[in-house]
């Protein structure tokens, strides 16, 4: 998870703001996954009230744009969203505590010699 939080905070560190995120794929069945995710990140996490919604229903609009001539905002509509699982905020100490030590871990390998 510390990875993931990382790649995260990469992302903010270009003053990329969030105010949630929205979880697409086969993860997203388990509502467990998905707080220890929002939780790791300390941000709400949404998923697609119904339905599949994913890379391959992106394709499938697109190809619908370009062989029937379609608009784009009338094929390229965002999903329904359900209501957002947020952080457990009781473990967010956990969470930064174990990403610190991910830190540290990480910059001491950088410095290793080979």
């Amino acid at each position: 998870m510390s990875g993931l939080r990382d790649s995260f905070e990469a992302l903010r560190s270009t003053n990329a703001h969030f105010d949630e995120l929205i979880a697409i794929g086969g993860g997203t069945r388990s509502i467990y996954w998905l707080s220890v995710i929002a939780t790791a990140l300390d941000i709400p996490i949404r998923v697609p009230s119904s339905g599949e919604f994913g890379a391959a229903l992106g394709a499938a609009r697109l190809g619908m744009i370009a062989a029937e001539n379609s608009e784009v905002t009338q094929v390229m509509t965002p999903p329904r969203l359900a209501e957002p699982i947020m952080p457990v905020q009781h473990l967010r100490h956990a969470y930064d505590d174990a990403y610190s030590k991910f830190r540290a871990a990480y910059a001491w390998q950088k410095e290793a010699p080979y």
